[in-house]
């Protein structure tokens, strides 16, 4: 066994498939529907998750346009719904006849009142107004046969100190931010580290009820703990801020990476990344590395995951069988600045490409493929993604 390098080894078939992979979407935020359109061609997520404020005319105003735009395409919108805190009904009233005629009917929906978006203290004082429980109430009565939420738009701390009864709800959500308490670049890929023990806490809550994250970035779009987000231009790593230069960059994507492989080996039935616009925006006129890592994670979503086995935590790696039944996909991410020294162990290398920094995504990449597949060591640059395709170890010859 090779002990100075991080080896990587393809174990048999995982118990769950890859999970839903879809983006999220502010509809008070919406830059036109024509980029909106070339987004969702370039990266066709398997659902959407829209933030629909009704306290705001604009989101309204884009609703239409974007059940239009889903629909056209076939994805699932699920509305995560902010509502007034002391007459819910009145609110989702107005949003039922907003619905009525448009194309498409949501997927699922979550109503939050207003006040629950902040962070309350166990034996604190909470919101005098509805309660998400009652929330839903309301929901139910309007749309019986809609499928009602449990849970926040915000974190898990949230979720955790207002659990929702599992036996009232039809899936259970919450997102996930990395820059809460640090935003040092080490201290952000550090959280990937608590995300399978999240899982396993909010699997606990509702055992057998459908698990799903809802929009999950470097940034935070709403400042539970705070009175507001924090001041940022775009170029400074800050705590709870809404524009992350890493949005931009490889280090969006890496830590994406790692995010699903966390997500999906634990066995959640979606997640969601990044949004189309703000705040997390994947790119406009091009798409940014994360862009493209999230397109091509939402090809593959709904694939047999397959196991592997990785040396050392600078490295996050996933797989899973493709619709070829010789061929298995193999993504890894360094989560590291540093290069990390990569040996891939009794695989037989099919194809192997690079994500590009800037430029149109996934690249071959001839001389890194050359050393692994002669058995050599690569070393991978820091915040890199390689893509693999290797041959199915159990498909046997094409006979």
């Amino acid at each position: 066994m090779r002990t100075d390098v991080h080896t990587l080894r393809l174990g048999g078939p995982a118990s769950t498939p890859l999970p839903s992979v879809g983006c999220g979407l502010w509809l008070d935020r919406i830059n036109g529907l024509g980029r909106l359109a070339r987004q969702l061609d370039a990266v066709m997520p398997r659902h959407l998750d829209a933030l629909l404020d009704l306290r705001s005319s604009r989101a309204l105003e884009n609703l239409p346009g974007l059940m239009d735009s889903a629909a056209e395409r076939d994805i699932p919108v699920w509305l995560y719904v902010i509502c007034d805190d002391h007459d819910p009904t009145g609110s989702l009233s107005m949003l039922a006849r907003r619905l009525e005629g448009l194309p498409g009917t949501p997927a699922g929906m979550l109503v939050t009142p207003a006040a629950y978006l902040k962070s309350y203290q166990p034996d604190g004082v909470w919101p005098s107004g509805t309660s998400p429980g009652q929330a839903r109430m309301a929901a139910r009565v309007l749309w019986p046969e809609l499928a009602l939420g449990g849970g926040v738009p915000t974190y898990f701390t949230e979720l955790n100190r207002c659990r929702p009864d599992p036996s009232s709800i039809d899936f259970i959500t919450h997102a996930v931010s990395p820059i809460v308490h640090a935003a040092d670049d080490r201290s952000v890929m550090e959280t990937l580290q608590s995300v399978p023990d999240i899982v396993a806490s909010c699997r606990a809550l509702a055992p057998t009820t459908p698990y799903r994250i809802t929009t999950t970035a470097i940034g935070a779009w709403t400042n539970p703990y705070g009175e507001c987000l924090t001041p940022n231009d775009g170029s400074q790593r800050v705590t709870l801020s809404d524009d992350d230069p890493r949005q931009r960059g490889l280090f969006a994507a890496a830590w994406g990476v790692g995010f699903m492989a966390r997500v999906a080996y634990a066995g959640v039935d979606a997640a969601t990344l990044s949004s189309l616009g703000p705040p997390f925006d994947i790119g406009a006129e091009s798409l940014h590395p994360v862009g493209h890592a999230i397109a091509g994670l939402c090809r593959a979503a709904g694939q047999p995951l397959r196991q592997l086995k990785l040396d050392g935590a600078e490295l996050a790696a996933l797989a899973w069988q493709t619709e070829l039944p010789a061929v298995i996909e193999v993504w890894i991410a360094n989560l590291s600045a540093d290069a990390v020294p990569l040996y891939i162990e009794g695989v037989d290398l099919l194809e192997l490409s690079r994500l590009a920094a800037v430029g149109d995504g996934f690249q071959p990449a001839p001389s890194v493929e050359a050393r692994l597949r002669a058995g050599e060591t690569d070393r991978l640059k820091g915040f890199e993604i390689l893509r693999l395709r290797v041959q199915n170890p159990g498909s046997g010859p094409d006979c």
